[in-house]
Formats: C-alpha cells, structure tokens, sequence
C-alpha cells in the first residue's frame, strides 16, 4: 500500500494492489476511506488496484474549507482516476454513488462500470427542513452520530462503528451542515436519465429504513439501462462494512465483467435479486 498525492492539490490517495483496471471507492456522509478496507480485504479479483481517498472537510481532510458540494467532490475524485491514468470501475456509498457516478459520466471512455452501495439519489432526497436539520446538526456530536448509525444498521461492527463515530465527530460543524444539503438538495444532471452506459450495479441493505426499496426503484434503476440490483440481507444502510463478505462477491463479478473487455458493455435492462 502506498499513499500519493494529485499534483498542485492536497487531495491524498491510498493505492492498494496492482492491476490495469483501478477501482476507486467513494466514501458517504460522516465517513471516510478506511471505511471501504473491510470490503477491499475480501475482494478476490485479479489484476485490479484498489484506491480509496478523503473527500473535503471528511476523514483525514476535516481541516479543508468548502465548498463541500457535489461538483467539488466529483472533480476532487476526478482528479484521481485522471491521475490514475487508467481503466477503472467506480464505487460508491450513499452520497458518494452520487459523486461516482458524476466521475463516470464525465470520462466514459475509461469507465468500465459503477457499484452503488445504498445509494442516495443523485437528483437528491429532498427532505422537509425539520427532517433534515437532525442530519445536519450532526457536527461534534458522537452521541447523535452513533445513533443514526444505530438506527440504520443492522449489524455494524463494534469496532468499526467506534471509530467511524470518533471519526465523524472530527468533522467541523459547517461542513457537515454543506454536506447534509449537499446530498438533501442533489445534483441538476440527477433530474435526467444517466449519461452512464456501461453496467452498474446497486446492492442495498434489506433493513436500510433510509435507502428503501421504493427509493431506488423509482429514483436510482430507471435512470440507468444496464442494472443488477441486489438485496443484501441482514445489512442496513451501510452494507459494505456490515455484510463485507456478500458485498465482495457481487463486487467481484461485476470486475470480472470489467476485466474482460476493453470497451463499454452494449446497454441491457436486468434486475436479478439475490
């Protein structure tokens, strides 16, 4: 494992393996990269490289004034896979399948596919004020922060959500308050079908009461044309770290896929559950 960064910026990166196809994982709300190493450990794929980084005002970056804005964070991953400077596979958690799919849309000649973990939509949630300002009054708050995480679980790791609470309650108040809008308010490009055309794949927890199933069946899989969408079972909003092991292997094929052409996929309409 080695840690670089992108020129002329202070954005960090871990890269973790060695392949021709980089896969680059996008943290969510509160979180932060090392969020992902419970999933990359269990990945089984050859010839990939993992590569994870801190989104603005997030994890080791909780010191960078704003903006914290989809736009930002899209062109600060962005910046990565160009320095990467090959294939990659995209994966992102809550708002950040938002900001994965921003980076895809915008280098489709690279992007050989996207994984959305409990993906929050791009077009936004569009929360009423009194039910949004609890999210975004989370700032230095470890109390409230583990109990959404709590909440929206259904089996975290207590180590795990020990120190992604210790974590989060680093985050300076504003930007935790940007980022709750950030992914309440959405993304103009949202309100249209994806520009996206190669295959995506959604995995969203059976017992997430955040992420429902009515929520990505009528906002996040029809604006796509090559969906797998999966359930994972006794998993809550964040699947990835409670059911690592599930997740990986629909991860897993979904890279194999990757790796085995040198283009874009032709688009298909598949929505297998499992």
């Amino acid at each position: 494992m080695k840690t670089e960064r992108v020129a002329d910026t202070d954005v960090r990166y871990r890269r973790t393996g060695d392949g021709d196809l980089a896969v680059v994982f996008v943290h969510g709300f509160l979180d932060d990269q090392y969020a992902w190493d419970r999933l990359i450990s269990r990945l089984t794929t050859p010839g990939i490289e993992c590569v994870t980084l801190d989104l603005a005002g997030c994890g080791d970056r909780d010191a960078v004034e704003g903006p914290y804005d989809y736009d930002r964070f899209a062109d600060e991953a962005g910046r990565v896979v160009d320095a990467l400077g090959k294939p990659f596979v995209l994966v992102g958690h809550s708002m950040g399948a938002a900001v994965a799919e921003l980076v895809a849309v915008r280098r489709p000649e690279r992007a050989r596919g996207l994984a959305l973990v409990t993906p929050v939509p791009l077009a936004g949630v569009h929360l009423p004020d009194e039910m949004i300002e609890p999210f975004r009054s989370l700032g230095g708050d470890a109390d409230g922060q583990r109990g959404v995480r709590e909440q929206l679980s259904a089996a975290f790791p207590e180590a795990e959500l020990d120190r992604l609470v210790a974590t989060g309650r680093h985050m300076r108040p504003e930007a935790v308050r940007a980022i709750a809008d950030c992914w309440n308010t959405g993304h103009p490009q949202g309100e249209r079908p994806s520009a996206h055309a190669g295959p995506v794949l959604i995995l969203r927890g059976e017992r997430d009461g955040f992420v429902t199933e009515d929520m990505v069946d009528d906002a996040i899989v029809p604006r796509f044309t090559a969906v797998t969408a999966v359930s994972v079972a006794e998993a809550g909003h964040w699947a990835h770290i409670e059911q690592a092991a599930h997740v990986a292997t629909h991860l897993d094929r979904l890279l194999a896929g990757a790796h085995r052409t040198d283009s874009l996929p032709e688009a298909n309409t598949s929505r297998p559950q499992g």
